[in-house]
């Protein structure tokens, strides 16, 4: 399965759509997913919720483990929110794989605002099955 065929199977996450989130780039061991903020994505405060922070992040990571077309599911997630995100039209996540050992791969992520400034570092925990991802 090629890189294309993987991102349009991965991109089809109902949750992501919902959410506003796209991925903008699949390869192995790497994502990238932006998602345009709007008034759904803001709290009570004002500011992006942090759940909406979270799940941009998610999503990225989703489609890095997920990425050599085996199905990887998450074992663990840490956030860390770094500061607000302020007025930015979008959030972008970057995740990449940084070690493998076994079925067990650990994962990088960075979450931005539209400027370059750092929202949020996330580490994550993936178990990667041999089972084919395929299209639902």
């Amino acid at each position: 399965m090629d890189t294309s065929e993987l991102a349009g199977i991965i991109g089809n996450d109902k949750y992501a759509r919902h959410l506003g989130v796209e991925l903008v780039l699949v390869e192995k061991g790497h994502a990238v997913a932006r998602m345009e903020i709007s008034d759904e994505h803001v709290n009570f405060l004002g500011t992006v919720h942090g759940g909406a922070i979270f799940s941009v992040a998610d999503v990225a990571f989703s489609a890095a483990a997920n990425s050599e077309g085996k199905r990887s599911v998450a074992i663990h997630i840490a956030i860390d929110y770094l500061s607000a995100p302020g007025d930015t039209p979008y959030l972008e996540a970057d995740v990449r794989e940084t070690a493998r050992a076994g079925r067990v791969g650990h994962y990088a992520m960075q979450v931005r605002g539209a400027s370059g400034e750092t929202v949020a570092v996330c580490h994550a925990w993936a178990y990667h099955t041999d089972k084919d991802i395929t299209p639902h």
